[in-house]
């Protein structure tokens, strides 16, 4: 064996290495986020650098760039110029706030040789899959056998929260801290594992197709405890998504019913006995968040929220308020404290401006531009993880609509290796010497 064979055959076996590093990460991303952040920073960073020539050549990437420098200028005016028009709220927390996103941008950008093949994609996909395993079984101990943390490891680093139930509708939380985060990650794993059922429907290999039916009706079950409107939302919006024009015929009309069902549960113009059919098809952690169901402006307390937070924008459109401002804000002028906006977007913009809101939005949809066509009507589309790559972004969108999840390390670093994936298939070029180096299928 020559000298420079020999030594392309040692750098095909570190990057097999670095790539498996980075399935470790994204293995133990839900469980333990502490330990995944490391594997996946270092593997972030061996691909940063070595997929960097095409990186410079992508065009989209200067739009994060220029995202990333805003909110570098925005945190050093209002630190420096001394023009904090916020009470109880220190600039710090502008500075604080970027470690929401140019870290993440990292991600996206160092992510991308990993996620650059369809066979590297559903590689990761099945590995999300089983990363969501423990999370699933964290919802059924917390549920069934009542095992309540906060459960630490190695002294903190790794912890699963598992709060107390002490109501019959109280959602669960498994070892997240929050139903929603919960919520949302399963619903983005969600269309990974119904294209896994699917294929091995289609492989007809009836153990295995077994194994992966009861894992998405643990799945289902584990939404339903879990009492996130997101989350439906986001598994219901996945089935046309992924599965296309062929299952309208069954999709609408069960649609129709769940709405239907919850309406006759909610609204007073229906009789107690239609009432106790209906409420009986539907669980009842579902019906709580529609008891006090009513279509006015007042009672949708998310309608008052959005209209105040565009307010706030309008009044400073450019480079907005700053990072973690809203609820300071909100409860000096309203006189009551909200967290968020319940936007993302929103959030986006009252912190950083319109500016910056917009050029995310506007990079976001670049890449579905690009990939929607291959996904829906190009020969990518009969890649087997393709599709799910794509939708599993529209859950994360749709949840982001209403609700604001992505300050969890958890939920945001994978939404950003989502986009890495888009990118791959907006992108066909391949490294085949990459791709040979991989050994596990």
């Amino acid at each position: 064996m020559s000298i420079r064979r020999f030594l392309s055959q040692i750098m095909l076996n570190i990057d097999s290495i670095v790539f498996k590093s980075f399935l470790i990460g994204i293995f133990l991303l839900a469980s333990s986020p502490a330990i995944a952040s490391l594997f996946i920073l270092f593997s972030i960073i061996l691909g940063f650098k070595k997929n960097f020539k095409n990186l410079v050549k992508d065009k989209l990437n200067y739009l994060l760039l220029i995202v990333a420098l805003i909110m570098i200028f925005k945190s050093m005016f209002t630190s420096f110029a001394e023009t904090n028009e916020i009470e109880n709220w220190d600039t710090v927390l502008n500075w604080v706030g970027l470690g929401n996103w140019i870290p993440h941008f990292i991600v996206y950008l160092g992510a991308q040789i990993y996620v650059q093949s369809p066979l590297q994609r559903s590689i990761v996909a099945k590995t999300l899959i089983l990363s969501t395993v423990p999370v699933i079984f964290s919802c059924f101990t917390q549920y069934i056998l009542g095992w309540y943390g906060p459960y630490e490891f190695l002294n903190g680093l790794i912890i699963w929260f598992q709060k107390p139930i002490t109501d019959p509708h109280q959602p669960i939380t498994g070892l997240f801290n929050n139903p929603n985060y919960i919520g949302a990650w399963i619903a983005m794993i969600w269309p990974f594992l119904l294209t896994y059922l699917s294929q091995k429907k289609k492989e007809g290999s009836k153990p295995k197709f077994l194994v992966v039916f009861a894992l998405s009706i643990l799945f289902i079950t584990a939404i339903g405890l879990i009492n996130s409107r997101g989350a439906w939302l986001g598994v219901l919006a996945s089935i046309p998504l992924l599965l296309g024009q062929s299952v309208i015929l069954w999709f609408i009309p069960l649609l129709i019913f769940i709405i239907f069902s919850i309406l006759a549960c909610t609204l007073p113009i229906f009789p107690e006995n239609i009432k106790n059919i209906f409420c009986f098809l539907i669980p009842d952690n579902l019906l709580t968040n529609f008891n006090k169901f009513s279509i006015s402006y007042e009672s949708i307390p998310r309608l008052q929220i959005w209209n105040n937070a565009l307010d706030l924008i309008i009044n400073k459109p450019l480079f907005g308020w700053g990072a973690a401002s809203f609820p300071v804000i909100y409860l000096s002028k309203y006189g009551t404290w909200k967290g968020h906006p319940h936007n993302l977007f929103l959030e986006l913009s009252i912190s950083y401006g319109l500016v910056t809101s917009l050029l995310l939005l506007t990079f976001i949809g670049v890449l579905f531009f690009k990939t929607s066509r291959k996904v829906y009507y190009s020969q990518i589309k009969k890649s087997t993880f393709e599709r799910a790559w794509w939708t599993s972004v529209i859950v994360f969108l749709i949840v982001h609509s209403f609700d604001i999840v992505y300050f969890d390390l958890r939920i945001s670093i994978i939404f950003w290796i989502l986009l890495a994936g888009l990118n791959g298939i907006a992108n066909t070029k391949q490294n085949s010497k990459f791709l040979d180096s991989i050994q596990c299928k």
